[in-house]
C-alpha cells in the first residue's frame, strides 16, 4: 500500500488501534453474523438496508404464520 491516507483518515492513531487488541464481544458478533449470514449494525443500519434491498433482513419471530380464517384456540393448562 502506498497511500497511507485510505488508512490514516479513519484511523489517525492506527499503531494505538493495533496495541488495543480485538475486542472480544464485537468479535463473537461478527463471526455469529457472518456463520448465519445476516448483516450485523444498529437499528438505524439495519433498516435502511431493508429499505434498500425490500427483503427483511433481521430475524422475523419463528414458528409458523397464522393462518387467517381460522379462530385460534386458547389452551388454559387445565383438563376440562
Amino acid at each position: 500500500m502506498t497511500d497511507t491516507k485510505a488508512v490514516a483518515v479513519p484511523f489517525p492513531d492506527f499503531a494505538a488501534l493495533v496495541e488495543q487488541g480485538e475486542d472480544e464481544a464485537r468479535s463473537l458478533a461478527l463471526r455469529k453474523a457472518e456463520s448465519i449470514g445476516r448483516p450485523l449494525g444498529a437499528d438505524a443500519f439495519l433498516e435502511d438496508l431493508e429499505r434498500q434491498t425490500g427483503r427483511p433482513l433481521r430475524p422475523a419471530k419463528r414458528g409458523p404464520k397464522p393462518q387467517s380464517g381460522f379462530p385460534v384456540k386458547q389452551f388454559s393448562g387445565v383438563s376440562p
